[in-house]
């Protein structure tokens, strides 16, 4: 965790510099952009996905003026987005050390209860929540309580 939260950081901080603009209307265009909301993990994960994708093609391109633009533009969301996952992936660091804790203490209600709280976070994270329901485990997870 603290290796991500280090990247996580300097990315906040290369994010963060002022670009210098050509003219006064790039600098406004740049300082009035909001970032798309990133307001709970699916939706940061869409958000991280869509514009992850728009930034390889812009990078593997030959970069002209126009999608610096949209790089910088679009690194707003993205920092965003990253904040929420940043955040959510704490809250399931904690529930882990939770299950740890419950597992020390034999503890089977604690480490059920703090055990799905982690695990719904990290299948997201990891993009098997979907999987898990189309594959019909639904029924073959809730019997093994």
């Amino acid at each position: 965790m603290k290796a991500l939260t280090m990247i996580l950081a300097g990315a906040a901080l290369l994010f963060n510099v002022t670009a210098t603009a050509s003219d006064n209307d790039d600098e406004q265009r740049y300082q009035h952009f909001k970032p798309e909301a990133s307001e709970n993990l699916e939706q940061a994960i869409m958000n991280l996905t869509k514009y992850n994708a728009e930034l390889q093609k812009i990078i593997e391109g030959d970069m002209p003026p126009e999608d610096m633009a949209k790089v910088h533009e679009l690194t707003y969301t993205l920092e965003v987005a990253l904040a929420r996952l940043s955040k959510e992936l704490d809250v399931a660091a904690n529930s882990l050390e939770e299950v740890h804790l419950g597992s020390e203490a034999m503890n089977k209600q604690r480490v059920e209860g703090f055990g799905k709280s982690y695990l719904k976070t990290l299948n997201h994270v990891l993009g098997k929540h979907a999987e898990h329901h189309e594959n019909g485990h639904d029924e073959e997870h809730e019997n093994h309580h």
